[in-house]
Formats: structure tokens, sequence, C-alpha cells
């Protein structure tokens, strides 16, 4: 039976996760309607119930299917060059002992496969995912229920958009770690994966994927073959047109870089650097196109003027030497950006807390500094009775 990885709570969705906890639950499942959710880097998903028949040794048997659908935002290229795939393959006849899949072809979007049954060499009909999504997970409940890995199941399920997306920066990572001698039918594939890929990590975020070799060290050393991921950071200004949050950002960027290098609890990291805008952008987006293969992405000119300057990790194969390793790194380097901008509003939040508390507390100082006023003094006359001028 395959061995499911326990890290795929690290990244599943908590509202794909509920909605199967709860639709195994209810066995009548009256009350499991269609849900949809955005999550917050725009990816939308969608639950719904229908019933399923099948004939079972001359019996007619009903069953209840659960589709999960993801959606990934369109990037800019995707709405002009019409490059989406419209077919996605859909996940048929979950069972205890099916196998995820991961893609290995290139593409913004990944087919994920979930393979059932008793015959593992059967292809199963590439059918189109729901109207207006990427990708589709059909889910027997019955079988999911009996499943003895169910926890772990309904885990990788949820976590079906890191599979089905970002299978860019996947291939890219996947190379670090291949083996030296491949196949015929992989080696135009290797060729492309040295030359540089661009992975969208949201319509308007963009990363840069180049596989590179160290020709001066030796053959099978674990530092030869490396992957650089550049992030150029397109931080925009508030409501008010000022340039508060990009220079929050810029100062945000180079303490997190040069925290990395400092800190020997991350001395194992992959290393980070950081280019301020206005410098020259780093080699890897200024020398875009292979001289070789000729099939390299091009650099966005925005991305080569980005405003918050640029990010770039060094990934080694030690990084994602196993499974679970390397769909954590891939996770951790889509999300990146959110984190980003998590981290500047909440920032800014805190910066502005701490000024306005300063503030009444300058204020409250300043009225106690002040003198009160004096108070003329009452005369009074012999007679008692109290003066007062005209």
């Amino acid at each position: 039976m395959t061995q499911f990885e326990n890290n795929n709570a690290y990244f599943a969705s908590p509202f794909v996760r509920n909605w199967l906890l709860r639709a195994i639950a209810n066995e009548d499942n009256d009350q499991i309607s269609c849900e949809i959710a955005h999550e917050f880097d725009d990816v939308s998903f969608r639950c719904e119930l229908h019933s399923s028949t099948y004939s079972s040794k001359d019996d007619v048997k009903s069953t209840l299917i659960a589709l999960v659908s993801v959606a990934f935002p369109k990037s800019n290229d995707e709405k002009s060059n019409n490059e989406r795939v419209t077919t996605r393959e859909k996940f048929l006849s979950l069972s205890s002992s099916g196998a995820f899949e991961r893609g290995r072809a290139l593409g913004i979007i990944r087919k994920v496969r979930v393979l059932g049954g008793s015959d593992d060499a059967e292809e199963e009909e590439e059918e189109q995912a729901e109207f207006g999504y990427d990708a589709t997970v059909e889910v027997d409940l019955k079988k999911l229920n009996e499943a003895e890995e169910k926890e772990e199941m309904i885990d990788l399920i949820s976590s079906v958009r890191v599979y089905a997306g970002y299978g860019t920066l996947r291939a890219c990572l996947r190379r670090l770690v291949v083996e030296e001698e491949e196949e015929e039918e992989e080696a135009k594939a290797k060729r492309r994966s040295f030359s540089l890929r661009r992975q969208f990590a949201s319509p308007s975020v963009s990363m840069y994927c180049k596989v590179e070799e160290d020709d001066t060290l030796k053959e099978g050393a674990e530092e030869r073959r490396s992957c650089t991921v550049v992030f150029p950071m397109h931080v925009s200004s508030s409501l008010s047109n000022n340039e508060d949050e990009v220079v929050i950002a810029r100062a945000f960027l180079a303490h997190f870089a040069e925290a990395s290098r400092n800190s020997a609890k991350l001395s194992a990291a992959p290393f980070v650097s950081y280019h301020k805008p206005g410098q020259k952008p780093p080699l890897e987006l200024t020398t875009s196109v292979d001289a070789t293969t000729r099939d390299g992405d091009e650099v966005d000119e925005m991305d080569l003027n980005a405003n918050g300057g640029y990010v770039s990790f060094v990934i080694f194969p030690r990084h994602v030497k196993t499974k679970e390793s390397l769909e954590r790194a891939v996770w951790m380097l889509a999300s990146f950006p959110n984190f980003i901008k998590s981290h500047l509003k909440c920032s800014k939040g805190y910066w502005h807390e701490k000024m306005r508390g300063k503030a009444e507390e300058l204020l409250e100082t300043l009225k106690r500094a002040q003198k009160e006023p004096k108070m003329s003094a009452k005369k009074k006359l012999i007679s008692g009775r109290t003066y007062v001028p005209r």
C-alpha cells in the first residue's frame, strides 16, 4: 500500500478538508450543499456532491461522489495569448490502493492523477474539468471512508492546489535530484529545464527559475547543480499615492536577506540575496534566453523595473531530496509573495498603533506641562463687601 506523506496537512486547504469530513460524517448528506471558497491568493475551490450508479455482479448500486474543483487565477499572458489549457484530467475512482502521481510536464497548470482499481495499467479517458475550473477531483466517499489511511488521503485531496499548480517550479526543482542517466525522450525536457522558466504565483506576481550546473566542480558533487528562483517584488503604494509601503518593503527585504546570512541556525537554508531597485537586475533575468536551446522564457519588461527590488533563492539538491521536502519547498516558494505582503500589512498596522500610542502619550505630557491660569485675588472693603473694579 502506498505510504502517504504526513506533511500534506502542512499545505492542505482547511476548507476542502472540513467539507470532506462533514460529507463523510453525514450519511444522508441532506445538509451538505455546493460550497465555494476563495483563498488568500485568489485560488478558488468548489465542492459539491452528486449520486452515481454502477453495476456490480448483476446488481446496480448507487454511491455518492464528491467533486472537488480548483481554479487558479489567470495571468495577463494567459488572457492575451490564450495559453491556458482548457482540458484537465479528472481523478477517478479513488480507492485505498490508489496512488497520487505528480505531473512532470512543464506548464502553469499540471495534471494531477489518482489511479484506482485493480488494473493500474488501464488508462482512463481524459475529461474536462468542471466549467470555470482547472482541475477536478472525483472522490468516491464510500471507498474513502473505508480506506485504512483515510486521514492521510483526505489531506492529500485537500492539497490538490499544490500538486495541480506550480508545475514549472516543481519541474525545475525536480531536475536537481534526477539521475544522471536519463531516457532519450527526457533529453529535450532536460535541455529545456536549463533555460529560464517563468512561473506565475498570482496574476500579477511571477517568479523566474533557472537550473544551472557548475562545471568547476567534479561530476557527482552535491553542489554541482543548483536552481535559482528570482522574485521581482512589485510593491503597490497606498491609496494616497505615497511611497510608505515601498520604503517599508525595501527595508524589510534587505533585513530578511541579511538575517538569513548572519544566522547560524539558517546556515543550511537556501542562500538568499536581495538586489535593490535601481541597481542592475540579477544575471538570471538579464540573460533570459539560453544560447544553445534558444527556448527560454522572455522576461517581462515590468519585471525588469520592479520598485521593490529582487529577491533570489538558490536551491541545492539537499533541500529537495525527498518528495516531502520537494513539495514543502514548492509551497513555501509559491507563497513567498503573500508572506511578504502579509508581513508588510502587519508591520504598517503595528507601527501605526505605536505611533498613535506615542502621540497620545505626548499629548498627555503637554497637558500636564500647561500652567494653570492665575485667578485674580478678591479684595474686600472694611465693611465686608467685595470690591469689583470697573
